[in-house]
């Protein structure tokens, strides 16, 4: 039976199988007035457009059609039409015969046409197609092209206009004025765009380049490269990463589940993601980044930084301005800070080096280190305090971690207030120095280096002293800790 079955269908796809091809061309030239709109409506074909200087419409259609036989194939592409219609300008449309839905009748042949329309430079072009790629160059009029499962390629064009695709490639060279595109599943590439570029997008990557006034990305599950462009820059994206580099003017970035880079931007900074990295160099204003499970890196920027995270590692550099940091859960390093850093954070460590302005540190359950500030007010729990070259106030809140401070102050009045628990407290004072001490310890002992004028009895788990002229108030309290007063550095 199996035999019987192989046979039979050798014989009928000799039959059906086998193709014959027809074609044949058809061409029409029509003049139209200076500015008189061309459309064109068509399917299962390719549409190549271009303009020139003069007023003809120049339409050169290629009909294929392939068949059973040779006979079929020809009275199929008799019978195709190329309507060319006037309208208020010039229409055309192409009409294809009704086909059986037997195998061995329509559905057996199959067909295709290939346009080439010279047209106008000054016409506006309008185009409907489906299956088949589209290209248009040198339209200064505007355009409104939509295609479907095709690339659609639009070079040297002028003037606003809008381009929409599905299933296949968006390519836009060198337009000299505002542009709109969209697609669905298809990839992106646009540059040199003289006006404001906007782009929708899904499933796809999206790339931009030289886009002068402005750009507008909204995009899902495709990466984004943004370059070399001005004025207000907004990306809106998930699930692909988001780089924008060479921005002249002010960018914000929404994404999730990806990462963000961002170099070289001229004006203020937005920056927000999820379950991805956050890069960003040389940002021109204020730099605002909000981010879930994710690290934070960057350097240079000529302005204030904003930074909400949780659960990722934050490192900052070179920032001309105050830093804010929250963060759940992840470390912080801040350096070159040009103004006061103020860190929020838990199970991670601070370290923080050349702050221009105050530091202040809200730690839980993690270490704290920061050398060459101007001030330090620092709480945390279960991890130590290291602060070196501190030139203002000292002020620390901690539990069950040593505490080691070194003042740099000359001449003015610094407080010191220092409070810590199940562990050391040592502070270094300049040889100047000029305090009022209070010092209260237990189950430990007080030391120190310098000379006190003591008032009181003395004991050696409570102190109360001058050192010095006695100008500024320290007061030191441990817990289960020894206290000591060193001189010169750590």
């Amino acid at each position: 039976m199996s035999r019987r079955i192989s046979a039979l269908f050798v014989v009928l796809c000799a039959t059906a199988c086998a193709r014959e091809e027809y074609t044949r061309t058809f061409d029409k030239s029509v003049n139209v007035q200076s500015g008189a709109p061309v459309s064109i409506e068509h399917k299962f074909g390719s549409i190549t457009v271009r303009a020139h200087a003069g007023s003809a419409v120049t339409i050169h259609a290629e009909i294929r059609v392939s068949a059973s036989d040779a006979q079929r194939a020809q009275d199929f592409a008799n019978r195709v039409e190329i309507l060319v219609e006037p309208s208020s300008g010039v229409s055309i449309r192409t009409r294809y015969p009704e086909t059986s839905s037997s195998f061995f009748g329509g559905r057996n042949i199959s067909y295709s046409v290939h346009y080439e329309v010279t047209m106008p430079e000054s016409s506006p072009l309008s185009v409907r197609n489906a299956f088949g790629a589209v290209e248009a160059t040198g339209l200064k009029a505007g355009s409104d092209i939509t295609n479907s499962h095709g690339n659609l390629t639009f070079r040297d064009g002028r003037g606003s206009s809008r381009l929409q695709n599905s299933f296949a490639r968006i390519e836009a060279v060198n337009n000299q004025g505002d542009l709109t595109i969209e697609t669905n599943n298809g990839g992106v590439q646009a540059s040199d765009i003289t006006g404001r570029l906007v782009v929708r997008d899904r499933f796809a990557n999206v790339t931009v380049a030289r886009a002068a006034k402005g750009v507008s990305i909204n995009n899902s599950n495709g990466a984004v490269d943004l370059s070399d462009s001005g004025g207000s820059g907004e990306v809106r994206n998930s699930f692909g990463n988001v780089t924008v580099r060479n921005f002249r003017g002010d960018l914000i970035v929404n994404t999730t589940n990806a990462t963000v880079e961002a170099e070289h931007i001229q004006g203020p900074a937005e920056l927000n993601t999820t379950f991805g990295a956050v890069r960003f160099t040389d940002i021109g204003q204020r730099l605002s980044i909000r981010t879930n499970n994710s690290r934070v890196e960057g350097t240079d920027v000529r302005g204030p930084l904003s930074v909400i995270d949780s659960f990722g590692p934050v490192v900052a550099s070179g920032i001309q301005g105050e830093v804010r940091v929250e963060s759940g859960n992840g470390g912080v390093t801040l350096e070159r800070i040009a103004g006061a850093a103020s860190v929020r954070t838990s199970f991670g460590t601070v370290q923080a080096a050349d702050i221009n302005g105050a530091l202040t540190v809200q730690n839980n359950n993690g270490a704290v280190k920061a050398v060459n500030v101007k001030g330090a007010n620092v709480t945390t729990s279960f991890g130590g305090v290291l602060l070196d070259g501190v030139a203002g106030p000292i002020q620390v809140q901690n539990q069950n971690g040593a505490v080691e401070a070194t003042s740099s102050s000359h001449g003015a009045c610094q407080p010191i207030i220092i409070r810590t628990s199940f562990s050391t407290v040592r502070v270094h004072l300049p040889a100047e120095a000029s305090y009022r001490v209070t010092a209260n310890t237990s189950f430990g002992k007080i030391r120190t280096d310098f000379p006190l004028s003591v008032s009181g009895s003395i004991s050696s788990d409570s102190l109360e002293g001058t050192i010095g002229g006695g100008k500024c108030e320290m007061r030191l309290t441990d817990n289960n800790g020894s206290i000591e007063i060193l001189r010169g550095g750590a």
